[in-house]
């Protein structure tokens, strides 16, 4: 007992620590960059605005009845109703030029600003969104964001953020593969330094789950030692990225965080009990000639 003692107080604690926090870091640097972007995505999707404007004749009568109709539309989120007379004084105030006057009329008619649902707002539906507002009476015109093309420019927006969740993935799963031969590794490495202990507690008569126990005793709390150290240089990462740049939104992804922090948690154990395990009972079927 006392030279097991003396041999744990000669082996290092730290690189064990540091090595396992670097590869979670690295793995939930990866789950950061996942956060932003799916909320990127999702916001430049509920952001998405259509407007819908009506003949030059259209009254605020027919306006209004119209936009009743727009709202019971599957695919509207909201409107705005958007008075000419209120669009004219926003214009004139931004281009200094009462046209107005210079026109002897109001040329900007009426209009509705539409909110659209997330489901709905790519290339294919938007076509359909499009035709169906047209079907409308009084309806002039349909104008929402689209490219030099004429397509859709959130299909291209959306096109580029699943390009960016498939490279992320496939890095995830190369990180991740990483991190399970890195952890596991380590493990090996310290187990191996062990080995002339593990036999000898099996010689005086130790069973597997006796020996074994201590260890993983020793690398839970390797484990949860190394989350604590990897999320605080994720969350001190983030504290920095977001003052910088005087976004603070990081109360928005609060439950994202939490998801993540315990997935890194779980994967610091899983991977360091599964090693534990399979390494100690490795040097419990090896003859002692065999440890050399």
């Amino acid at each position: 007992m006392t030279k097991e003692v003396k041999y744990k107080k000669r082996t290092s604690f730290w690189p064990t620590i540091i090595s396992m926090s670097l590869v979670l870091f690295i793995v939930g640097l990866l789950g950061l960059v996942s956060i932003y972007a799916n909320h990127l995505s999702s916001f430049y999707q509920k952001n998405f605005e259509v407007f819908v404007f009506f003949a030059a004749d259209a009254d605020d009568e027919i306006a209004l009845n119209v936009q009743k109709q727009i709202n019971g539309l599957p695919f509207v989120n909201k409107t705005t109703f958007v008075d000419r007379e209120v669009a004219a004084r926003k214009e004139i105030a931004r281009t200094g030029e009462d046209f107005i006057k210079t026109l002897g009329y109001n040329p900007i008619p009426h209009s509705v600003q539409i909110n659209i649902k997330s489901e709905f707002a790519d290339e294919q539906k938007m076509e359909v969104v499009e035709k169906q507002l047209r079907l409308l009476p009084q309806v002039d015109d349909v104008v929402f964001a689209k490219d030099d093309l004429g397509k859709n420019i959130l299909s291209q927006i959306n096109k580029n953020f699943n390009t960016i969740k498939t490279i992320l993935m496939a890095l995830s799963g190369v990180l991740l593969f990483i991190s399970l031969i890195l952890i596991n590794s380590t493990v090996r490495i310290n187990m191996f330094a062990r080995r002339f202990i593990i036999k000898s507690m099996q010689y005086v008569g130790a069973s597997d789950w006796f020996i074994i126990k201590p260890f993983i005793k020793m690398y839970l709390i390797y484990a949860l030692v190394s989350t604590l150290i990897a999320l605080g240089l994720l969350f001190s990462l983030v504290y920095v990225a977001e003052t910088n740049l005087q976004f603070n939104n990081w109360q928005l992804f609060i439950q994202q965080y939490l998801l993540l922090s315990s997935v890194l948690l779980g994967l610091a154990v899983v991977i360091s009990l599964v090693s534990v395990y399979f390494s100690t009972k490795r040097y419990l079927k090896l003859k002692i000639d065999q440890l050399y």
